[in-house]
């Protein structure tokens, strides 16, 4: 039986719903689709095929590591990093395992993302 849904978007919380707006509008050359500053920020692609994005204010601060992140395919992750930091990301870690490299990173409030040099795509 198919789904009935399909993968619509990414949502995380934020104390700064607009600073955070902007850092990933920047990181993820997304542009700011809708706003109630400062209770929630929606952000999209001009690629339809991507997900949206929501950003919602919540009164505590992030207090542990991600179980969930958003990964962003790299050719070359020191210069897509150095890009990521110059937003206000900070990098947390490169790694690598096997021929695949990539680097952890946070966002302004402490969600992790990773850039990816992937060796093979399948």
């Amino acid at each position: 039986m198919a789904s009935e849904s399909s993968f619509w978007g990414l949502a995380m919380d934020a104390n700064d719903v607009e600073s955070l707006a902007g850092f990933w509008c920047d990181a993820a050359g997304y542009q700011l689709a809708e706003s109630h500053f400062p209770y929630v920020a929606v952000l999209r692609s001009d690629d339809p095929a991507q997900p949206r994005m929501i950003i919602l204010q919540v009164p505590e601060a992030k207090t542990s590591k991600n179980r969930v992140h958003i990964e962003f395919k790299a050719d070359d992750l020191k210069s897509e990093s150095e890009r990521m930091i110059n937003f206000g990301a900070t990098l947390v870690a490169e790694r690598e395992l096997g021929d695949t490299q990539w680097i952890v990173m946070q966002d302004p409030e402490g969600n992790e993302f990773c850039l990816v040099k992937p060796h093979n795509e399948h």
